[in-house]
């Protein structure tokens, strides 16, 4: 049997805990989690964004390690984060509305664009699409590879290939089919502030090199209070909705019976809603939970185990089939108040499959535990950059550090360094005779003279820039190096 994690934001930290036992296996502190998606997570390291400031604290996922082992800060406040291929890249929705991606090996931003209105609150990805919804009621479906490369060119007219603007106030979640959406099967599922959940289906094609879309509503499903999160089961036959007014169970589909003019005897399974009709809350099965306003609802992969956390500070784990809470979880590091649950497999060093491999399926469970899970020594993580880096000047290097700071002095430097370089006889003195060489051999009319200031001015130019990016460079890997040796202190 598989393994598998629940790992709960609050005001404190991030809690990780066994789903099955209840045990806890780890803990970040130091980060007040203070929103719904306010971290993500790898195999080997969790990252979460500060709600008192725009700081993003990296940890290596290791029993025994809490404080974080890098500290940087954001372009800008930030309110949600998205883990993307598996770690290898990072995206971050901000207040101002904008969406930024790195790639968390180099910490280079690969780019940031405008997506809201208002502050971006969820974020869901499914292979290259990014699906995003804000404070203004909107959700866009994003093609990252069309839009990043049309950011690469200069394009400053980025669009997704959908738009939605059914919702009438913020929204809370977004979450995604396991079906491919480029494919064109894929359904995705919105709820907001607004007290409903929508279901639907986005159609994707080809206008030429581009991707192009539309969004075909297929239900909407109406709560008694504003909808916190939502989960959606792997087979897409349930929801279940966190709300301020207790835990709900949606059947996206049910069995009606047989018409007396029908040819078919035996009821068959229809779909719940449509497009004119919405499913109310009088249809929905609600949880017996002592809390009335659920944050944050986690759904295991087989979908026999639901987790939620109240923003009191409980935490529940409920069995699916018979709707009983199998389990209730207490920390004292849980009473600030629980913002986002998210599940997933655990990792080797956490008890993961490949801890129990190595231990033998054949040992006694209690000695399966007592031996050592493989430790991680270190992640793949770089300080993401606050600023786009032109492409055509520098690419990507290992250098690449996280903020940008002015010398004393440092632009007199740089300008007696330019008068340096483009000097009035840049050339040696064999260099100079060529010159004049050239110069008697070509015609007096002026027109190869400018040719040749032309070519100089060019190259200087050239120098110039060269010269550019091998000073910053430098100046990047000062700093990178100066934030290690600070983040080893302390």
């Amino acid at each position: 049997m598989f393994t598998e994690i629940a790992s709960v934001g609050t005001s404190s930290g991030v809690q990780i805990y066994d789903l099955r036992r209840g045990t806890k296996l780890g803990q970040c502190v130091g980060v007040a989690v203070g929103a719904r998606q306010s971290f993500g997570m790898s195999d080997t390291w969790l990252a979460a964004v500060n709600e008192k400031k725009a700081m993003c604290h990296v940890y290596i996922l290791n029993r025994g390690d809490s404080s974080s082992k890098l500290a940087f800060p954001f372009p800008e406040e930030i309110s949600c984060v998205q883990v993307l291929d598996g770690g290898k890249y990072l995206a971050a929705g901000a207040k101002s509305g904008r969406i930024m991606i790195w790639a968390t090996g180099s910490g280079r931003m690969l780019g940031t664009w405008d997506a809201h209105y208002g502050a971006v609150t969820a974020l869901a990805s499914s292979d290259s699409v990014l699906v995003s919804g804000g404070e203004d009621a909107a959700v866009h479906v994003w093609v990252l590879s069309q839009v990043l490369d049309q950011l690469a060119h200069g394009d400053k007219a980025v669009g997704p290939i959908v738009s939605i603007n059914e919702h009438t106030m913020a929204i809370s979640v977004i979450d995604i089919s396991q079906a491919g959406i480029l494919a064109g099967r894929g359904r995705i599922y919105t709820a907001g502030r607004d007290q409903t959940c929508k279901q639907w289906r986005i159609h994707v094609g080809h206008d030429g090199e581009q991707f192009v879309g539309r969004a075909e509503l297929l239900a909407t499903f109406l709560y008694s209070a504003a909808v916190n999160d939502i989960v959606v089961d792997a087979g897409e036959t349930r929801i279940f909705a966190a709300t301020s007014s207790g835990l709900y169970q949606t059947e996206l589909y049910a069995y009606a019976k047989a018409s007396p003019d029908s040819i078919k005897s035996k009821a068959e399974l229809v779909a719940l809603g449509g497009t004119s009709d919405a499913v109310y809350s009088e249809t929905h099965v609600q949880y017996a939970t002592a809390e009335a306003d659920i944050a944050a609802v986690g759904l295991n992969h087989d979908g026999t185990l639901l987790v939620t956390g109240a923003r009191e500070g409980t935490v529940r784990v409920w069995d699916t089939s018979s709707r009983q809470c199998l389990r209730t979880i207490s920390d004292k590091q849980l009473s600030g108040g629980i913002t986002q649950v998210s599940i997933r497999l655990a990792p080797p060093q956490l008890g993961g499959p490949q801890a129990q491999a190595q231990v033998g399926l054949q040992r006694p469970e209690a000695i399966a535990e007592a031996m050592v899970a493989p430790r991680v020594s270190s992640i793949n993580f770089a300080p993401l950059q606050r600023l786009m880096r032109n492409s055509a000047t520098a690419g990507s290097t290992v250098f690449e550090a996280t903020v940008k700071m002015q010398l004393a002095g440092g632009r007199e430097n740089m300008a007696a360094f330019d008068a340096q370089l483009c000097c009035a006889e840049p050339y040696s003195e064999t260099g100079r005779a060529d010159m004049r060489l050239l110069e008697a051999l070509q015609p007096t009319d002026g027109t190869a003279k400018q040719q040749q200031l032309q070519q100089q001015l060019e190259q200087l130019q050239r120098h110039s820039a060269r010269t550019r990016a091998l000073n910053d460079e430098l100046y990047q890997s000062a700093v990178t190096e100066w934030l290690s040796a600070r983040q080893g202190k302390i």
